[in-house]
């Protein structure tokens, strides 16, 4: 089964329903439709159906966006994922994955 990995400290947002996506740096193909495992440190916490996987630019994440990945604003998504990636240009393409727990 297909995996989904997340820093151990988005646990708590995803299995309250406050995180229902994620953003990955450039074009990802994910399994729409399909349950996969939710990891933290590659260790399965949850099992979660892939809504939707929706590609983007940097510049069009919205602040509802960062409220569906669990922030307060597009602001503070975007300095996560250069947290995350490092740099991260407002032209590059991300992959926005919408999920629900089952």
């Amino acid at each position: 089964m297909t995996a989904i990995n997340f820093d151990k400290e988005y646990v708590p947002l995803i299995l309250e329903g406050k995180k229902r996506t994620t953003v990955r740096k450039g074009i990802k193909s994910y399994p729409v439709g399909k349950v996969v495992y939710l990891t933290a440190n590659n260790e399965p916490f949850a099992r979660a159906r892939v809504v939707k996987a929706v590609i983007k630019r940097v510049r069009e994440l919205t602040d509802e966006d960062a409220i569906k990945d669990g922030f307060d604003s597009v602001e503070e998504l975007i300095k996560a994922l250069k947290r995350i990636y490092g740099s991260l240009r407002d032209d590059e393409f991300v992959t926005v994955v919408h999920f629900e727990l089952v």
